[in-house]
Protein backbone atom coordinates (compact mmCIF):
# COMPACT_ATOMS: atom_id res chain seq x y z
CA UNK A 1 0.00 0.00 0.00
CA UNK A 2 1.31 3.02 -0.83
CA UNK A 3 -0.14 6.75 -0.39
CA UNK A 4 0.36 10.01 -1.68
CA UNK A 5 -1.21 13.17 -0.16
CA UNK A 6 -1.08 16.99 -0.01
CA UNK A 7 -3.13 19.24 2.30
CA UNK A 8 -4.77 22.68 1.54
CA UNK A 9 -5.42 25.12 4.45
CA UNK A 10 -6.73 28.27 3.93
CA UNK A 11 -7.83 31.15 6.63
CA UNK A 12 -10.86 33.21 6.14
CA UNK A 13 -10.71 35.44 3.28
CA UNK A 14 -13.69 37.62 4.30
CA UNK A 15 -12.92 38.03 8.03
CA UNK A 16 -9.22 38.02 8.40
CA UNK A 17 -9.42 39.20 12.01
CA UNK A 18 -10.81 35.68 12.88
CA UNK A 19 -8.04 33.57 13.80
CA UNK A 20 -7.44 30.47 12.37
CA UNK A 21 -9.98 27.67 13.75
CA UNK A 22 -9.59 24.74 11.23
CA UNK A 23 -6.86 21.94 12.81
CA UNK A 24 -5.72 19.37 10.86
CA UNK A 25 -2.67 16.53 11.84
CA UNK A 26 -1.92 12.67 10.58
CA UNK A 27 0.56 10.18 11.59
CA UNK A 28 0.85 6.47 10.66
CA UNK A 29 -2.19 6.58 8.29
CA UNK A 30 -4.41 8.70 10.05
CA UNK A 31 -5.56 11.72 9.67
CA UNK A 32 -7.84 14.11 11.10
CA UNK A 33 -9.35 17.88 10.38
CA UNK A 34 -11.33 19.68 12.90
CA UNK A 35 -13.54 22.75 12.36
CA UNK A 36 -13.58 25.34 15.56
CA UNK A 37 -17.22 26.66 15.85
CA UNK A 38 -17.69 30.14 15.26
CA UNK A 39 -17.94 32.81 18.35
CA UNK A 40 -19.96 35.34 19.10
CA UNK A 41 -17.91 39.10 19.62
CA UNK A 42 -17.12 39.79 23.10
CA UNK A 43 -17.31 43.46 23.87
CA UNK A 44 -17.35 44.30 19.92
CA UNK A 45 -14.00 41.85 19.32
CA UNK A 46 -13.77 38.24 18.31
CA UNK A 47 -12.65 36.25 21.16
CA UNK A 48 -8.62 35.92 20.37
CA UNK A 49 -7.07 33.76 21.15
CA UNK A 50 -10.48 31.49 20.55
CA UNK A 51 -11.71 28.28 22.79
CA UNK A 52 -13.40 26.61 19.56
CA UNK A 53 -9.57 27.06 17.78
CA UNK A 54 -8.23 25.49 20.90
CA UNK A 55 -10.67 22.85 21.10
CA UNK A 56 -10.29 22.03 17.33
CA UNK A 57 -6.36 21.72 18.60
CA UNK A 58 -6.67 19.57 20.98
CA UNK A 59 -9.00 17.29 19.27
CA UNK A 60 -6.75 16.80 16.83
CA UNK A 61 -3.55 16.16 18.92
CA UNK A 62 -5.20 13.51 20.88
CA UNK A 63 -6.78 11.81 18.25
CA UNK A 64 -3.62 11.52 16.24
CA UNK A 65 -1.84 10.55 19.68
CA UNK A 66 -4.32 7.77 21.29
CA UNK A 67 -4.27 5.61 17.98
CA UNK A 68 -0.39 5.68 17.72
CA UNK A 69 1.06 2.51 18.00
CA UNK A 70 -2.58 0.62 18.98
CA UNK A 71 -4.24 -2.02 16.21
CA UNK A 72 -6.28 1.68 14.35
CA UNK A 73 -9.89 -0.13 14.91
CA UNK A 74 -13.16 0.85 15.43
CA UNK A 75 -12.94 0.81 19.17
CA UNK A 76 -9.91 2.74 19.12
CA UNK A 77 -11.55 5.42 17.36
CA UNK A 78 -14.10 5.66 19.87
CA UNK A 79 -11.97 5.96 22.85
CA UNK A 80 -9.99 8.64 21.15
CA UNK A 81 -12.60 10.81 20.71
CA UNK A 82 -14.35 10.40 24.16
CA UNK A 83 -10.75 10.91 25.37
CA UNK A 84 -10.74 14.18 23.14
CA UNK A 85 -14.44 15.05 24.63
CA UNK A 86 -13.09 14.44 28.24
CA UNK A 87 -9.98 16.95 27.50
CA UNK A 88 -11.85 19.45 25.79
CA UNK A 89 -14.31 19.39 29.39
CA UNK A 90 -11.10 20.23 31.55
CA UNK A 91 -10.05 22.80 29.34
CA UNK A 92 -13.45 24.76 28.84
CA UNK A 93 -14.48 24.64 32.51
CA UNK A 94 -11.27 27.40 32.90
CA UNK A 95 -12.37 29.46 30.07
CA UNK A 96 -14.14 32.81 31.15
CA UNK A 97 -16.61 31.96 27.96
CA UNK A 98 -17.82 28.68 30.13
CA UNK A 99 -17.98 30.10 33.38
CA UNK A 100 -20.31 33.16 31.34
CA UNK A 101 -22.39 30.25 29.35
CA UNK A 102 -25.87 31.21 30.48
CA UNK A 103 -25.35 34.68 29.69
CA UNK A 104 -23.44 35.18 26.70
CA UNK A 105 -25.26 32.93 24.27
CA UNK A 106 -23.10 29.82 25.06
CA UNK A 107 -20.35 30.51 23.08
CA UNK A 108 -18.40 28.25 24.20
CA UNK A 109 -15.16 26.45 22.61
CA UNK A 110 -16.43 23.33 20.38
CA UNK A 111 -15.47 21.47 17.15
CA UNK A 112 -16.67 19.29 15.10
CA UNK A 113 -14.39 16.74 12.72
CA UNK A 114 -13.70 13.95 10.40
CA UNK A 115 -11.20 11.43 11.25
CA UNK A 116 -9.74 8.49 8.44
CA UNK A 117 -7.66 5.47 9.18
CA UNK A 118 -6.46 3.76 5.79
CA UNK A 119 -5.01 -0.23 6.48
CA UNK A 120 -4.39 -1.89 3.35
CA UNK A 121 -7.54 -1.52 1.27
CA UNK A 122 -9.64 -0.56 4.17
CA UNK A 123 -10.90 2.91 5.42
CA UNK A 124 -12.15 3.43 8.89
CA UNK A 125 -14.06 6.69 9.52
CA UNK A 126 -15.36 8.66 12.17
CA UNK A 127 -17.54 11.98 11.03
CA UNK A 128 -19.14 14.54 13.61
CA UNK A 129 -20.60 16.94 10.83
CA UNK A 130 -20.35 19.18 9.31
CA UNK A 131 -16.87 18.18 8.28
CA UNK A 132 -16.65 14.95 6.15
CA UNK A 133 -14.88 13.17 3.80
CA UNK A 134 -15.37 11.43 0.14
CA UNK A 135 -14.12 8.95 -1.66
CA UNK A 136 -13.85 9.61 -5.41
CA UNK A 137 -12.77 5.87 -7.55
CA UNK A 138 -13.12 5.57 -11.83
CA UNK A 139 -16.93 6.75 -11.78
CA UNK A 140 -15.97 10.11 -9.76
CA UNK A 141 -19.31 9.44 -7.85
CA UNK A 142 -18.68 11.30 -3.99
CA UNK A 143 -19.33 8.28 -1.58
CA UNK A 144 -20.05 7.11 0.85
CA UNK A 145 -23.28 8.60 1.82
CA UNK A 146 -23.25 10.66 4.90
CA UNK A 147 -25.86 12.18 7.14
CA UNK A 148 -26.10 15.90 7.20
CA UNK A 149 -27.46 16.52 10.87
CA UNK A 150 -26.57 20.17 10.80
CA UNK A 151 -27.92 21.31 7.65
CA UNK A 152 -31.29 18.89 8.53
CA UNK A 153 -31.40 20.83 11.83
CA UNK A 154 -30.30 23.67 10.83
CA UNK A 155 -33.92 24.13 8.37
CA UNK A 156 -36.02 23.92 11.22
CA UNK A 157 -34.21 25.91 13.41
CA UNK A 158 -34.03 28.67 10.71
CA UNK A 159 -37.59 28.64 10.27
CA UNK A 160 -38.59 28.98 14.01
CA UNK A 161 -35.24 31.36 15.39
CA UNK A 162 -33.89 34.25 14.83
CA UNK A 163 -29.89 34.22 14.98
CA UNK A 164 -29.91 37.83 15.51
CA UNK A 165 -30.90 36.83 19.24
CA UNK A 166 -28.81 36.00 21.56
CA UNK A 167 -30.88 33.74 23.33
CA UNK A 168 -31.58 32.19 20.14
CA UNK A 169 -28.19 31.47 19.78
CA UNK A 170 -28.11 29.92 22.76
CA UNK A 171 -30.97 27.41 22.18
CA UNK A 172 -29.10 26.23 19.23
CA UNK A 173 -25.63 25.65 20.49
CA UNK A 174 -27.20 24.32 23.75
CA UNK A 175 -30.30 22.49 23.09
CA UNK A 176 -30.02 21.36 19.70
CA UNK A 177 -26.26 20.81 20.46
CA UNK A 178 -25.36 17.39 21.75
CA UNK A 179 -29.33 16.53 22.20
CA UNK A 180 -31.75 15.32 20.01
CA UNK A 181 -35.14 17.24 19.84
CA UNK A 182 -38.65 15.19 18.68
CA UNK A 183 -40.18 17.53 16.57
CA UNK A 184 -43.01 16.45 14.62
CA UNK A 185 -41.91 13.14 15.59
CA UNK A 186 -38.81 13.74 13.54
CA UNK A 187 -35.38 13.92 15.47
CA UNK A 188 -33.10 16.94 15.05
CA UNK A 189 -30.23 17.96 16.96
CA UNK A 190 -26.49 17.95 15.86
CA UNK A 191 -23.35 16.87 17.63
CA UNK A 192 -19.80 19.08 18.38
CA UNK A 193 -16.83 18.23 21.04
CA UNK A 194 -17.47 21.24 23.42
CA UNK A 195 -17.30 18.60 26.43
CA UNK A 196 -20.40 17.67 27.22
CA UNK A 197 -21.92 14.53 26.59
CA UNK A 198 -24.78 13.57 24.12
CA UNK A 199 -21.97 14.23 21.33
CA UNK A 200 -21.34 10.11 20.89
CA UNK A 201 -25.07 9.73 19.41
CA UNK A 202 -24.00 11.97 16.10
CA UNK A 203 -20.91 10.56 15.77
CA UNK A 204 -21.08 8.48 12.41
CA UNK A 205 -18.81 5.69 12.16
CA UNK A 206 -18.12 2.86 9.80
CA UNK A 207 -16.03 1.46 7.46
CA UNK A 208 -15.32 1.46 3.58
CA UNK A 209 -13.27 -0.37 1.00
CA UNK A 210 -11.30 1.73 -0.99
CA UNK A 211 -9.53 0.71 -4.47
CA UNK A 212 -6.30 1.48 -6.28
CA UNK A 213 -6.19 5.25 -7.82
CA UNK A 214 -8.85 6.36 -5.46
CA UNK A 215 -8.93 10.02 -3.90
CA UNK A 216 -10.00 10.45 -0.91
CA UNK A 217 -10.94 14.09 0.74
CA UNK A 218 -10.66 14.44 4.24
CA UNK A 219 -11.93 18.20 4.58
CA UNK A 220 -14.00 21.11 6.73
CA UNK A 221 -17.12 22.59 5.66
CA UNK A 222 -15.46 25.39 3.18
CA UNK A 223 -14.80 22.48 0.88
CA UNK A 224 -18.33 21.07 0.48
CA UNK A 225 -19.09 22.85 -2.19
CA UNK A 226 -15.63 22.15 -4.26
CA UNK A 227 -16.62 18.67 -3.90
CA UNK A 228 -19.37 18.68 -5.70
CA UNK A 229 -17.37 20.04 -8.88
CA UNK A 230 -16.45 17.34 -11.01
CA UNK A 231 -13.89 18.77 -12.94
CA UNK A 232 -12.04 19.97 -10.23
CA UNK A 233 -11.85 16.27 -8.65
CA UNK A 234 -10.90 14.85 -11.98
CA UNK A 235 -8.12 17.27 -12.63
CA UNK A 236 -6.70 16.79 -8.97
CA UNK A 237 -7.29 12.68 -9.05
CA UNK A 238 -5.48 12.73 -12.49
CA UNK A 239 -2.66 14.86 -12.01
CA UNK A 240 0.54 14.57 -9.52
CA UNK A 241 0.84 16.61 -6.50
CA UNK A 242 3.46 19.54 -6.74
CA UNK A 243 3.34 22.67 -5.67
CA UNK A 244 1.29 23.86 -8.65
CA UNK A 245 -2.00 21.78 -7.11
CA UNK A 246 -2.05 23.77 -3.67
CA UNK A 247 -1.47 27.14 -6.89
CA UNK A 248 -4.27 25.75 -8.54
CA UNK A 249 -6.73 25.06 -5.91
CA UNK A 250 -6.02 28.58 -4.82
CA UNK A 251 -7.01 30.09 -7.51
CA UNK A 252 -9.91 27.94 -7.52
CA UNK A 253 -11.42 29.05 -4.06
CA UNK A 254 -10.92 32.62 -5.39
CA UNK A 255 -12.15 32.03 -8.93
CA UNK A 256 -15.37 30.72 -7.12
CA UNK A 257 -15.51 33.55 -4.17
CA UNK A 258 -15.21 30.88 -1.45
CA UNK A 259 -14.30 33.10 0.99
CA UNK A 260 -14.75 30.62 4.19
CA UNK A 261 -12.16 29.28 6.22
CA UNK A 262 -11.05 25.82 4.66
CA UNK A 263 -9.20 22.94 5.15
CA UNK A 264 -8.87 19.52 2.67
CA UNK A 265 -6.51 16.67 3.27
CA UNK A 266 -6.26 14.79 -0.74
CA UNK A 267 -5.02 11.95 -0.64
CA UNK A 268 -4.36 9.06 -3.47
CA UNK A 269 -4.57 5.33 -2.47
CA UNK A 270 -1.92 2.95 -4.43
CA UNK A 271 -2.25 -0.70 -4.00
Amino acid sequence: MKLQHTVYHENNLEKPYIPQEDFYNDRENVFVVADGVAHDLVDGFYPNPSASAKVAEIICDTIITELTDTDKELGDLKKALWLANDKVRIYNEHTDLYRNRENNGYTIGAAVLSVIIIKENRLLYAVLDDCFFSIFSNDLVDHPILKSYVENSAKYYNAHYDWSRPDDRKVWRKEFRNNTQMIDNKPLGYGAIDGRLGFERFVQYGEEEISNGDLICLYTDGFIKIMKDINFIKSIKENEFTMDTLTQISNYTKDKNITKEKTCYFIKYLD
